[in-house]
């Protein structure tokens, strides 16, 4: 719904059942970390919360942020030239110099995968324009997405106490994210790599700081011994700060069940530990159903002097809920009703 809005179209979904009223009845699931939350990534119920509001810390977990105002805003293949010296960053870095090239794609493969703190700041000086604008834009689409407990300044979770987030408004960012592709296969990878260029001799290979996604080692999780690599967790973000201290966003999938977990400031390897508590949690007990296929029609709209006359409207995506694994949907209680915008703004795209 950026550069060609043309068809707004809301569904507003009633259900008997109070979908909202899981995190009221949650099991205790020991968590160690300070906060955390679960959702349905294709919904709005809360799974799970602990202190979901309270403001945090989220260090590098800002960059999912500035990863979807990258997708949101840029072609991925436009090369972007470093002019201006990044040695002072602090923290993980993929040592750019100034005068280097890259594209775009490998900008954001770089700060999601390596965590790189100057990919993010050459992000946003490509997007905003500098860091300051950037940081307004990113503000911006926090309160678009309804984050309430949200402020950024600065594109990758460098320590600021003005720069603070929360494990629900985390959530519905990386929520955000991950309708877009360009993300989900980027923050899926196990390693990045560059070759060399005129001002670094050599290749740069970095593995993912999300462990999930490679790492033989073990963890002690639930009185036994399993290894970190866990084949149901697809993304997302990492993040590590001394005041923050552990963070992680996570992205899980199985049997059409599809949920965000977020973890903020535990110690070590817990959060591992934590995160995996809380997929385990979602994907064991509750089940998805689909409520409205991204195949369907909903409608036709006349279009005055088109080509075609007219066109036909329908979800960008599936809508789906999640019930317990104890509960069924009687799809004759739900309700959709579709609100469309007067004013079309071509060329129509689909999926817009």
């Amino acid at each position: 719904m950026r550069k060609y809005l043309c068809i707004v179209l809301s569904f507003l979904i009633l259900i008997s059942t109070n979908l909202t009223a899981f995190s009221q009845e949650q099991d205790n699931l020991n968590l160690t970390g300070e906060a955390a939350v679960l959702i349905n990534a294709d919904g709005t119920e809360i799974l799970y919360e602990k202190n979901a509001h309270q403001k945090m810390y989220p260090a590098s977990t800002t960059k999912i942020m500035t990863a979807l105002l990258t997708v949101e805003n840029c072609n991925l293949d436009d090369a972007v030239t470093i002019d201006y010296d990044m040695s002072y960053i602090d923290g993980s870095s993929m040592y750019i110099k100034q005068g280097e090239t890259f594209t775009v794609r490998q900008l954001l493969e770089f700060m999601l995968v390596r965590s790189a703190n100057d990919a993010a700041v050459a992000l946003a000086n490509h997007i905003g324009g500098s860091v300051d604008k950037f940081k307004d834009l990113m503000n911006k689409r926090a309160q678009e997405l309804g984050c309430k407990d949200t402020h950024f300044n600065n594109p990758n979770g460098l320590p600021d106490v003005d720069h603070y987030t929360s494990a629900h408004d985390l959530a519905l960012i990386a929520q955000e994210a991950m309708k877009h592709e360009d993300f989900r296969n980027t923050v899926k990878l196990e390693k990045v790599s560059l070759p060399p260029t005129e001002l670094t001799a050599d290749w740069r290979v970095y593995r993912n700081t999300n462990k999930f996604l490679w790492s033989n080692s073990s963890i002690d999780y639930k009185g036994s011994s399993v290894k970190l690599k866990y084949d149901v967790i697809n993304g997302i973000k990492t993040g590590y700060t001394n005041v923050a201290r552990n963070c992680l966003v996570t992205s899980a999938s199985k049997d059409g069940l599809n949920v965000i977990s977020v973890v903020l400031k535990a110690e070590g390897r817990n959060v591992y530990i934590d995160s995996r508590t809380l997929i385990d949690y979602g994907l064991d007990n509750f089940h998805a159903v689909n409520v409205i296929g991204s195949d369907e029609a909903r409608g036709e709209k006349r279009i005055f002097l088109s080509n075609e006359g007219s066109l036909k409207y329908g979800p960008a995506r599936n809508f789906s809920i999640v019930l317990k694994n104890s509960e069924t949907l009687d799809k004759s209680n739900v309700r959709t009703n579709v609100v469309l915008h007067d004013k079309l703004d071509f060329p129509v795209k689909k999926g817009r």
